[in-house]
């Protein structure tokens, strides 16, 4: 792969060609080492289009121990547009994120609605994958959610009732 500063350069370059040549080039190329810069980048960008970009391209890694990375930063973070960042590279993600519901579930019930929106769809994906007990949790901690999130916990529901 190329020197990562350059692939870098191009990333942060605003310049559509060099971000697409970039992009390819990490597609094919790319390891798991990269990717905690991808997160910064995305972190500071204000450019939507480079966002969903970045988005794409990150919910596309397949290597489990990138999970840990992303938990990590969102975890860390206190930026609404990077929460929202994160949890939509979760949610597109083919990676199997079930062992982190309980995350899932604090920002599903702390966090304002726009967040918790993105946090019920991450769980409703994560329920074909979820244990016995994960479910069990899901089905006994939902009822007590607060009034204003109700709506997005019957989405969960009804995905826990059509799972059966």
């Amino acid at each position: 792969m190329e020197n990562q500063e350059e692939i870098l350069q191009k990333i942060n370059s605003g310049d559509p060609e060099a971000v697409q040549d970039a992009i390819q080039t990490i597609k094919e190329n790319g390891d798991l080492s990269i990717a905690g810069k991808l997160l910064d980048i995305l972190e500071q960008n204000q450019d939507p289009n480079n966002s969903t970009i970045m988005i794409n391209l990150l919910a596309d890694i397949k290597e489990n121990a990138f999970k840990a990375i992303v938990i990590q930063k969102l975890e860390t973070t206190s930026q609404y547009p990077f929460k929202q960042a994160l949890l939509r590279i979760i949610w597109e993600s083919a990676l199997d994120y079930s062992s982190y519901l309980d995350h899932f579930l604090e920002l599903l019930q702390s966090e304002h609605f726009e967040l918790a929106f993105e946090a019920s769809t991450v769980i409703e994906n994560l329920i074909p994958h979820l244990t016995t007990e994960q479910i069990a949790k899901l089905n006994q901690t939902l009822p007590s959610f607060p009034e204003e999130k109700k709506v997005l916990t019957e989405n969960i529901i009804q995905a826990l009732l059509d799972q059966e």
